[in-house]
Parts: structure tokens; C-alpha cells; sequence
């Protein structure tokens, strides 16, 4: 990379030796904003800036007019506005290409407990069906299955779903790859890095608890979150929960032990203890209300943030019991589940597979939300219209509000079999903002909390998809080290090399399980896998028409070139496809020289002008002679003004 502006040609050759293909999408914006930046130290006074592209419309940003508009006022600064002089390279006329477009979980959150359904997305961006021989599913570089996907016609897309259940905690590279021979192989191929945890941990707190089987607040949300084995067997559960009741909640110190917090049916919390609970959830906690009988709606309408914003996103106003029908039986409301919208209630919005819509709803809260909230929505509502669950944004973290407990005193929920994944699903969903994020946009910094020890001289490396070693920063957080590393302009796979004592217990929920990676990058430690994911729409071949270059020209004076002639001649002022400067520079080195030429013989002239022969002759001198003649002229000088010897 050459900084400034240069007249060193091998400078720049050697630069441009040295450019290897970066990925990802063109940043225009920034791209010409550093270009600006650079001409206000060169004192050429016509500058130029030439942008070669394939002429994508993607990562113009041309809506983004106030950019543009920063851009414009940069240029005009410089004592010459620079001319953009864009050079488009031709397209293909013709091509054929399947890329993976996408590749999402089914569940925000992963364990070793439980199968998870992995969806791969396969568009056609060119020309003509194309029929690929099926995707390949690898789990850490492993090939684990693959499905077949049949013909996919232009513009169109299909998908596979495989599952996968993993067995180690940890970080694992999961990667897709559509088998296809196409004219872009680059985009065959998509990853993302899964953080699957060996436990989560979840606090409950029951309003009352009972000594009858299944008669306390929380004994149907423990059995669904973790069931007992049978005789012999040793469960596998994710979720660890613990039980508190209410009247004990003061003996919890420290909410950031838990992902979730759930409040079945309590009445109210001491205010030090609600205050603590809101910090909790602004910090990237989850916290789940499910009301019942005993709750305190003089409570939870006053449960407010620092701005002074309810923290629940809603008012509790009434228990409502719905009225016997006409021949005396109980009428029920049910769940609108054709209208459930919330991410947490995707798996059970089908009809076909769930029995949520048959449980039957005799009572319920009224549950009014915050409408000039933007952080509220309200997820899923009854068949009378009624709001059956409340979200609101709180920091990093989401507050979600039944209107229903979680126990049999309002519905026969609990004993239906949506019940059991409705409990998981919420708890999942509210446990996400906590997971650190392993998949990446370009240009985003990757934070890794280490969870070992970091000793003096130790040493954090960062392998980039280029094979490049860059050093991440490390640097201490409310008392952990945290490694940094914000060089993620290339999409790809990137590998944050470990210390052995900073990889953390092995097996543990957030230990790392990256062992075979780093025997594989010849390091000692163990990795931490993450992706930069690329943007999709680079595989669409989506131009930039007259009317795109029209609205760039409004802020920068920008011509556009399709050859190098014309390239060439912009650079040179010229007419495209004529080449005149090699004449130009030929006609001006003549009249250099001629000028030299003259000036020299002028100086000649004048110094002959000037210039008087010395004649030396052969005679002899009479210094007598001399003598006398120089005491006449002196004494005609000193007439009158006293005697003169001349010796």
C-alpha cells in the first residue's frame, strides 16, 4: 500500500505486486473519502482519482446521501476538486452459478443435549436452471452427510435442512458447501462457528412452594427444563436450573451467574433486588414473567428503568375469567397461533406439528403494552385479541411477560405437549444476547472473554483466512482479560490461538474446543474459531445503471471509462483513442533544449564584449625614469599640503 502521493514508480509497482484479492463488498464511500484524504498532501494541482470495479451496484451506499454529501465537502477543501474517473471492467454475457446464501440453526442457543436442525440455502444468481450434485454438510472439517437438492431455477433459491447433534462443548466450525461446477466457486462454499454449551444455567423463583406433587409455582417449569432419567439412566440436560422462593430472593447476591431469571407467580421483590434484577437484564440477561394468582399488579406497573420507562414494556391490569357459554360449560379462550410472530415461538407455529393451539385458556391477565415504546412488541395474542406475551428491549438484554402462569391455574397448558418446547424455546431465546457473538460482519471486532489465566509475556495470535499471523490485544474487563481484534475487512475463517493455561477448565460452558485446529496450524494452545461472513449479494450480478453514476455525479465530478484507451486519455486530458502526449513531450524537451542553447550562446557574447588583450612586450623598463614620472604626478596631488619623498 502506498499512503501518499509518489512519483516513485517502483514504489508503486511493488505495491501493486503485493495487492492479493481481498473479498467481500466494495466500500465506495470509504473507499473515496481515503483517496480525498490522500491528494491534500500532493502539490500536483489536478488530481485524479481512478476507481476500478465490475461494476456492482453493491457497496455504493447511494441512498445514503448525507455520506455522499461529507464526501463532497471533503473534495471541495482540496485546492482542486478531484475528478473520479470510474473504470467499469465488462461483465460476462454469459454465466452459471449456485451459491450458499445462507446457513442458520434452529435454536439461538446449542447443547450437547439435543439434536439441532441446520437449514442450508442454495440460490441460482445466473442464467438458466442449474442442478447441482447436493450439499455437504462438515462439522470442524469433517464431512458428516450429504443431501441431495434437485434443480433450482434462475432467480429462485432451495434449501436443505440436516441435523446434528454435538457432542463436545465448545466453538465448532460447521461449513456447507454446494457441489456444483460453476463460473464462481467462490461462493460454493459458506461457514459459521457454533458455540455449543455443555450447561445453562437458569434461576427460578416460585411465589409459593408446595408439598403435594406438582402443586408449587415452579414444579411443571422443573420438570419441563430438567427431567428425571430413568432407573440407571444419567440425564442429559442443558439447562441447570435452580429453585429460590420468593420470601429467599434476597440470598441471591449475583444475577450474572444465571442466563435466565424467571418469576413464576411472586407477588413483588424487594425494590434493592428489583433494581439489581433490571441491571441484569441491561447487561445481556433475560428475564421471563409468568403472573399468576398472587401477582402484584401496584408491583410490576412501577417496575421502571432509570429514564422512567415501565421495565416490563406493560401494564398488568385484571384477571379476566372467561364466562360459562349458554348451556353452562366453561367457554376458553385459545392461542392465535397463525399470528405468532416472536423468533422463540417459530417451532411451534405450525399447526400440523404442535397441539398449542388446543390448550385451553379459562383465565387470563389483561396485559395492555407501552404502544409509545418502540422497545415493546407484543410476540403472540389470543384468539380474542388479547396480548398472550409481551417483549421489551432492555439494554442487551429482552424482558418477556405471559399473560398466563406457567402452572394449571389459568389453562391445561402444562399438560399439553407444546408445553415441554415452549419453556425451552422461551429460555433459549432470552439466554442468546449472552452467547458471544462468533459470526461476524466485515469490519466488526471480534471480543473474546478468556476464560483461563493470561501469565506475563503471553502472547495472543490471530490466523487469518490469508494465512497471515496478526497479533489480537488483550486487555483487562471488569476483572477478566478480553482478547480483541478488529482486522476483519476479508471474509473467511480466522483462528484466535490460545496459551494453554488461558483455554479454562476442559468441558466447561464457555472452554473453547479447538484442540485438533491448532495441531493442524503447527501452534502450541488451543484456537477459537471465528467467521467474517460475506454479503450474499456479491453472487448477483446486479449493476450500477446511468442513473446510479448520475447520482453519484451530484457530489463528485465523475467520468466513466469502459477501455484503456479511455482510461488513458482521461488520465492525460486527451480524446479517448488518441494518443497525442508522446508528441507533446517530444515538442517540449525540443524547446528545452533550444533554450539552453540560446542562453548559452548569450552568456558567450557577453563575456567576449568585455574582455581586453593583454600585450606583453619584449623591451626593457628605466625605473629612473618610472621614478621621476611618479614623483611629478604625486607632487601635482599633494601641492601645498606638505613635503613627499618617493624613495
Amino acid at each position: 500500500m502506498v499512503a501518499g502521493p509518489t512519483s516513485d514508480r517502483e514504489a508503486v509497482h511493488a505495491a501493486l505486486d503485493e495487492l492479493t484479492p481481498a473479498g467481500g463488498s466494495l466500500a465506495a464511500l470509504e473507499a473515496l473519502h481515503a483517496a480525498t484524504l490522500s491528494l491534500s498532501s500532493g502539490a500536483n494541482p489536478a488530481k485524479k482519482i481512478v476507481l476500478i470495479t465490475d461494476g456492482q451496484r453493491i457497496g455504493w451506499d447511494l441512498s445514503a446521501r448525507q455520506r455522499w454529501a461529507f464526501l463532497s465537502e471533503a473534495a471541495r477543501a482540496l485546492t482542486t476538486p478531484p475528478m473520479v474517473i470510474v473504470r467499469t471492467l465488462r461483465p460476462p454475457r454469459t454465466w452459471r452459478n449456485a451459491a450458499v446464501t445462507g446457513l442458520s440453526l434452529s435454536r439461538a442457543v446449542v447443547g450437547t443435549d439435543r439434536p439441532v436442525k441446520i437449514t442450508v440455502t442454495v440460490a441460482n444468481t445466473a442464467q438458466g436452471p442449474v442442478a447441482p450434485d447436493g450439499v455437504e454438510l462438515r462439522i470442524d472439517g469433517k464431512a458428516v452427510e450429504t443431501r441431495p437438492l434437485g434443480s433450482v431455477a434462475e432467480g429462485a433459491a432451495g434449501s436443505v435442512i440436516f441435523e446434528h447433534r454435538f457432542e463436545r462443548p465448545g466453538p465448532h466450525v460447521v461449513s456447507a458447501r454446494v457441489l456444483c461446477q460453476d463460473d464462481l466457486p467462490a461462493d460454493n462454499l459458506t461457514r459459521r462457528v457454533v458455540n455449543v454449551l455443555s450447561e445453562l444455567p437458569v434461576l427460578i423463583v416460585e411465589g409459593k412452594a408446595s408439598t403435594e406433587p406438582l402443586g408449587g409455582d415452579a414444579d411443571f417449569l422443573m420438570l419441563a427444563l430438567a427431567p428425571p432419567g430413568g432407573e440407571g439412566e444419567q440425564p442429559r440436560h442443558l439447562v441447570r436450573p435452580t429453585v429460590v422462593s420468593a420470601a429467599d430472593i434476597r440470598s441471591v447476591g449475583d444475577f450474572s451467574r444465571y442466563a435466565v431469571v424467571v418469576l413464576a407467580d411472586v407477588p413483588r421483590l424487594p425494590g434493592k433486588v428489583a433494581v439489581r434484577l433490571g441491571e441484569f437484564v441491561a447487561g445481556g440477561g433475560g428475564l421471563l414473567i409468568a403472573p399468576g394468582e398472587k401477582a402484584e399488579p401496584a408491583f410490576y406497573n412501577a417496575w421502571s428503568l432509570a429514564g422512567g420507562k415501565r421495565l416490563t414494556g406493560c401494564k398488568l391490569e385484571e384477571v379476566r375469567t372467561l364466562p360459562a357459554g349458554a348451556e353452562g360449560q366453561q367457554r376458553c379462550a385459545h392461542v392465535a397461533v397463525n399470528a405468532m410472530d416472536h423468533p422463540a415461538l417459530k417451532l411451534l407455529s405450525d399447526a400440523s406439528g404442535s397441539d398449542l393451539a388446543g390448550a385451553r385458556v379459562k383465565r387470563y391477565w389483561v396485559v395492555v403494552p407501552d404502544e409509545e415504546d418502540e422497545a415493546v412488541s407484543v410476540g403472540a395474542s389470543l384468539d380474542d385479541g388479547r396480548p398472550l406475551l409481551v417483549q421489551r428491549k432492555c439494554g442487551r438484554g429482552f424482558v418477556l411477560t405471559l399473560a398466563l402462569p406457567l402452572d394449571r391455574s389459568f389453562c391445561d397448558l402444562p399438560v399439553r405437549e407444546s408445553y415441554v418446547p415452549l419453556v425451552h424455546e422461551l429460555v433459549y431465546f432470552l439466554a442468546a444476547p449472552l452467547q458471544r457473538p462468533m459470526n461476524l460482519l466485515p469490519g466488526q471486532q471480534i471480543v473474546y472473554t478468556i476464560p483461563g489465566k493470561i501469565r506475563s509475556g503471553d502472547v495472543v495470535e490471530v490466523l487469518c483466512p490469508d494465512g497471515r499471523r496478526m497479533p489480537a490485544r488483550l486487555r483487562r474487563n471488569r476483572g477478566r482479560w478480553e482478547a480483541t481484534y478488529a482486522l476483519t475487512a476479508r471474509p473467511g475463517l480466522y483462528r484466535l490461538h490460545l496459551p494453554d493455561e488461558a483455554a479454562g477448565e476442559p468441558g466447561g460452558s464457555v472452554a473453547p474446543s479447538g484442540a485438533a485446529s491448532a495441531a493442524e496450524a503447527g501452534c502450541a494452545g488451543l484456537t477459537v474459531p471465528f467467521v467474517v461472513v460475506g454479503n450474499p449479494d456479491e453472487s448477483r450480478l446486479k449493476l450500477l445503471e446511468q442513473e446510479d453514476y448520475g447520482r453519484a455525479g451530484q457530489f463528485l465530478e465523475l467520468a466513466r471509462v469502459e477501455t484503456l484507451a479511455e482510461l488513458t486519455a482521461a488520465l492525460t486530458g486527451g480524446v479517448p483513442g488518441s494518443e497525442i502526449w508522446k508528441y507533446v513531450a517530444v515538442a517540449l524537451l525540443a524547446g528545452l533544449v533550444a533554450e539552453i542553447a540560446v542562453t548559452r550562446a548569450i552568456a558567450v557574447h557577453r563575456k567576449t564584449h568585455l574582455a581586453r588583450p593583454v600585450v606583453f612586450g619584449t623591451g626593457q623598463v628605466d625605473m629612473e625614469e618610472v621614478r621621476a614620472t611618479a614623483r611629478a604626478a604625486l607632487g601635482r596631488k599633494v601641492e601645498g599640503r606638505g613635503e613627499v619623498t618617493v624613495p
